[in-house]
């Protein structure tokens, strides 16, 4: 599949001696807006630390923890703080969207990552994972376990945040790679990124529809509730058996991981959090040169199944 502008614009764009030796005049200070801390977003927070201390910056971290308007306060207290440039993870693009034009205005870069914020008007770049690929991925192995079935092939889909664009990105790709498929239904529930009601969605979608075949969860962390569903069905048969429901994911997460390599889950898209964190980086280092940079700087996972994911532990952030 062709995906978006990849990670390599940005080096198309930008000299790699800026990106890799910048000299400033004073220390550069970034100012770092989090969302909230969990086990992926740790994950790319702690590589921005490492490549901003790479870097010689000093970084000032704000955690929302999922309070939009604590996010919209933090980033107005660090524009007042004189960072030279914001790294935000938005909570939700409409509520601070206000706090990020006014830095703008100051004259302050910004670049979004891990979430896009499509309908900003003041974000300078986005760096973050290729989620319609992701999807894709995980859609396309589905359909390739499908693609010689005379029956009808009902699919639960799992859906992340209705208002969060990589949820809705990986539905999209998802849905791109499955609808090759003639004869498929895709039921659609929606969790909000929580697994409780992952839970009690799996639960209502296969007492609505007792023959789904496939499972895809926008996250693998909800991929433990669908096991126990299958579980309490007497439906948990592994990979390459009869009977076996096909159970795919997007994260990286070590209960994606876990589920893979027992066979309970065919496979996981894992996202590359090092390379993000990175590259956030490098794409403030060159805005603060003044340099161009590719507005859109996305960065695929890989797809691992129950046959290579064991080997390929050392490459999933999760299960180290």
């Amino acid at each position: 599949m062709k995906t978006n502008i990849k990670i390599i614009g940005l080096l198309a764009a930008t000299s790699l001696s800026v990106l890799t030796s910048p000299v400033f005049a004073k220390e550069m200070t970034l100012g770092l807006s989090v969302d909230q801390l969990f086990e992926s977003r740790v994950g790319v927070t702690d590589a921005i630390k490492a490549e901003a201390e790479r870097q010689g910056y000093k970084v000032i971290e704000v955690v929302a923890d999922g309070d939009a308007q604590a996010q919209n306060s933090q980033i107005q207290s660090l524009v007042t703080q004189k960072v030279d440039a914001i790294l935000v993870c938005a909570v939700d693009q409409n509520t601070i969207e206000r706090a990020l034009i006014g830095a703008k205005r100051t004259g302050i870069p910004i670049v979004a990552f891990d979430r896009a914020l499509p309908n900003s008007r003041a974000v300078d770049a986005f760096v973050g994972p290729d989620s319609i690929t992701d999807g894709y991925l995980a859609g396309e192995y589905t359909a390739n376990q499908f693609k010689d079935s005379a029956e009808e092939v009902v699919i639960l889909e799992l859906l992340g945040a209705l208002n969060d664009q990589n949820g809705i990105d990986r539905s999209k790709g998802f849905n791109d790679a499955i609808n090759k498929l003639e004869n498929v239904k895709v039921v659609a529930m929606p969790t909000d990124w929580d697994s409780a009601r992952a839970l009690s969605a799996t639960q209502n979608a296969f007492q609505a529809n007792p023959n789904i075949k496939a499972v895809f969860a926008a996250t693998d962390t909800h991929i433990p509730s669908v096991e126990t569903v299958l579980n309490d069905l007497n439906k948990m048969v592994p990979a390459g058996s009869d009977g076996h429901v096909v159970v795919t994911g997007v994260n990286g997460s070590n209960d994606g991981y876990q589920a893979t390599v027992s066979g309970s889950a065919d496979g996981i898209v894992v996202m590359d959090l090092e390379t993000t964190g990175i590259t956030t980086v490098k794409v403030a280092t060159a805005l603060l040169n003044g340099e161009q940079v590719e507005v859109n700087n996305v960065i695929p996972g890989n797809f691992y199944t129950t046959d290579n994911i064991a080997a390929n532990k050392a490459n999933i952030w999760g299960a180290k």
